[in-house]
């Protein structure tokens, strides 16, 4: 506060000495008209209201945010409770489906020992309460688990979800309906019986609304709280609250729209017993189911009265502090009016004198306004010349920008100035207030672009021409830079020329010049590489066209798609090599089953080159065709394992890929040698330096695989892999 108001002070004073050259015209005219001043005691007044209403201010919004962050975090944690809860009904229904998958595979099916499956059916422990019935796709239902075995039954009325089963040949997962023979509100899941490509049967379980009532109660949600679970229509399958009354209804019109826009989220509405709720759901993404938990607004704005609590309690302190205020500012307004008659004195011409203020700052203030009368007329001259020294600044500047907005410069040779901006100093390493005179920036320069530097300074003085020039800059940290320099002659007021631009780094332009010509010269040599691999499996293959093999064009249709998909897996990288997980999932995906359990990949995580990438995804896809073709994909119980490590204990470290395949045909070892084998063994040995082994054992093929890890791996992987080594 002393130094505010020393500084409107000092700028009175300073407009009083500035009107003390014209005292001999009036002497005793005042510089501001009385009715336009403000007393001291109002500043002070409007000083402690402008710090105590922010601080008002401050605190609410500050109990504000507070509140909006206990919500936000409430927001997520019951957000992430109702995601949690959708997965848990996920797991629910998957039970059922996983024990209905096992049915369709028993053997009494297959052998219509009817009776010895509706036994077994009665057994597989679903859950209480709910049944199994097996129907054909005509809808004659064959048995039914709530009735004894051989009882007559009526046929199915669920045509339409039975033809989807047929279509889809997928599990299908109904939406509550009521049960025309029981009278129940039930949900059906119906599962396809596959026998030989064919759906023969389906295996449907109707299940009762009491599996997802107790899913609910187990969660042991708050009282007054209420969870529910919808089916893809909307409509209540089971409520924690009154679920006798509302379970079978629809949900509100608000839920059902914001589930039918997203799969998840929170929005305020009302139940259907009239509670103002925060409502949160979660969509299954396996089934579109949707469980929905709602929190009373009650218990939400509970947090907000604690925080309105604290801010009056706050607001009471700062009033509290409001009032000591006033009494300081009190105080402090004595000797003010003191200094401020002082000032007047001062401007009015008039000595200063009176007594002390009894406060060491105005006195030293009352000390400074005497000594600044008399400097304040020499100040006014000095001003003048800084003035024009600024404009002069400013003219130089203009010009500098007319030839560029980045740094400014200016070189006077016939008197060896050399003026530059921060800027400028800052394109050749320098700091803001670090000496940069012409001679440092020559000595700057690199000495190859020295003499094309002086030639093109030297042709734009004599020529009176614009100057460009580009050249490297070796900074202080010994770091090269591209620098663009810029500028135009100018005359001088005592005719001296003088150089005046803009300096420019353009580093990044000329390293992403570079940088465009490495990355033609790479895509060329990929390309060659490339078509050099698809020229090699052309000419095998046409040999073995010649040989007789009629599927040759096929095979090698085959072999360009597969180094296609390699091509695109190493795309997605930008070329910087793959995980040997996802090269072999490149190749065999097409061959897994739902269940992910036909093929079998386990191994460390490894990432590869690029050039081991394509070499051994052409093998893979050579060991995949044979086994779809002779081994072990021919058939549906045939399996393939794929493992892979790293032997780092070994000089030097190898990697070793082992394809197992068992469940299929007996195989005996071939007469002659394919082509599949041959770009195996040639193609990973040439290329990889790698050693392959083929066993063509009557269980399956096995072949191992073993490569050098610095000729597949990339350099990053290779350097902490022989860390790792050399540390055990």
């Amino acid at each position: 506060m002393h130094l505010r108001f020393w500084c409107v002070s000092s700028c009175r004073f300073m407009k009083s000495a500035d009107m003390s050259g014209q005292d001999h015209l009036s002497p005793k005219k005042p510089i501001l008209p009385i009715g336009s001043r403000t007393s001291l005691r109002q500043v002070l007044w409007g000083l402690v209201f402008a710090l105590t209403l922010p601080a008002v201010l401050i605190a609410a919004i500050g109990f504000y945010s507070g509140y909006r962050a206990e919500r936000e975090g409430m927001d997520q944690r019951l957000q992430e409770t109702t995601r949690a809860l959708s997965l848990s009904l996920d797991r629910e229904i998957e039970k059922s489906e996983m024990a209905l998958h096992v049915l369709a595979l028993s053997p009494y099916i297959a052998s219509s020992d009817f009776g010895a499956f509706h036994q077994q059916a009665r057994e597989v422990g679903l859950a209480s309460p709910s049944w199994v019935a097996l129907i054909e796709p005509d809808g004659k239902i064959r048995l039914n688990t709530r009735v004894p075995y051989g009882e007559p039954l009526s046929d199915s009325t669920r045509r339409t979800a039975l033809a989807k089963v047929l279509e889809t040949r997928k599990a299908q997962l109904s939406d509550l309906y009521i049960g025309p023979a029981t009278g129940q509100t039930l949900i059906t899941l119906d599962v396809p019986v596959i026998i030989g490509e064919k759906v023969a049967y389906i295996l449907s379980a109707a299940i009762g609304t009491e599996v997802f009532q107790r899913l609910i109660a187990d969660q042991r949600i708050a009282a007054d709280w209420n969870a529910a679970v919808l089916d893809r229509s909307g409509r209540i399958v089971a409520r924690s609250r009154s679920p006798e009354r509302y379970v079978g209804q629809l949900a509100s019109p608000v839920v059902r729209d914001a589930i039918s826009t997203s799969t998840e989220g929170n929005m305020q509405s009302v139940t259907l017993d009239n509670v103002p709720v925060r409502t949160y759901f979660s969509k299954s993404s396996a089934y579109g189911w949707t469980f929905v938990l709602s929190v009373p607004d009650t218990e939400i704005f509970a947090s907000l009265q604690r925080s309105l609590f604290w801010l009056v309690i706050m607001v009471g302190c700062i009033l509290i502090g409001v009032a000591l205020a006033a009494i300081l500012s009190r105080l402090v307004a004595r000797p003010v009016d003191q200094l401020v008659a002082a000032a007047h004195a001062l401007g009015a011409g008039q000595s200063v004198t009176g007594a002390t203020t009894r406060v060491l700052e105005f006195d030293t203030i009352q000390k400074a306004v005497a000594e600044a009368a008399s400097d304040i007329r020499k100040q006014a001259q000095e001003r003048e010349v800084v003035l024009a020294g600024i404009a002069e600044s400013e003219a130089r500047l203009r010009l500098a920008l007319s030839a560029g907005d980045l740094g400014s410069w200016e070189y006077t040779p016939s008197k060896g100035e050399f003026i530059t901006s921060v800027m400028c100093r800052a394109n050749f390493g320098r700091r803001p207030d670090e000496p940069f005179s012409y001679e440092d920036l020559l000595a700057a320069i690199h000495p190859d672009d020295r003499q094309r530097q002086a030639e093109a300074v030297a042709r734009a003085i004599e020529n009176r021409s614009t100057l460009h020039v580009e050249y490297r800059a070796i900074w202080p940290d010994h770091s090269e830079h591209w620098i663009r320099i810029s500028g135009r002659v100018r005359g001088g007021k005592d005719g001296s020329l003088s150089l005046v631009g803009v300096s420019q780094d353009i580093t990044a332009r000329r390293l992403a010049d570079e940088r465009q010509g490495l990355l033609l010269h790479e895509l060329n040599h990929r390309v060659k590489n490339t078509l050099a691999t698809v020229q090699s499996v052309a000419a095998m293959t046409r040999r073995s066209a010649q040989d007789g093999d009629l599927l040759a064009w096929d095979a090698f249709l085959g072999r360009l798609q597969g180094l296609s998909k390699t091509h695109d897996l190493l795309t997605a990288t930008q070329w910087q090599g793959a995980l040997l997980e996802d090269v072999l999932k490149n190749e065999l995906e097409p061959y897994q089953d739902a269940m992910r359990q036909r093929i079998r990949l386990r191994g460390p995580q490894i990432n590869l080159q690029p050039s081991a990438v394509l070499a051994l995804g052409l093998a893979i896809h050579e060991l995949a065709t044979n086994a779809s073709k002779y081994g072990s994909l021919t058939v549906p119980e045939g399996k393939v394992n794929i493992m892979w490590a790293v032997t780092p204990s070994l000089n030097p470290p190898i990697l070793i890929v082992e394809w197992v395949e068992s469940g299929g045909p007996s195989v005996s070892p071939p007469k002659r040698q394919g082509f599949g084998t041959k770009l195996i063994q040639r193609g990973l040995a040439q290329q990889l330096g790698g050693e392959i082994k083929l066993a063509f054992e009557p269980e399956g093929i096995r072949c191992v695989i073993t490569f050098p890890i610095k000729n597949v791996m990339v350099d990053g992987e290779v350097e902490e892999e022989d860390k790792r080594r050399a540390a055990s």
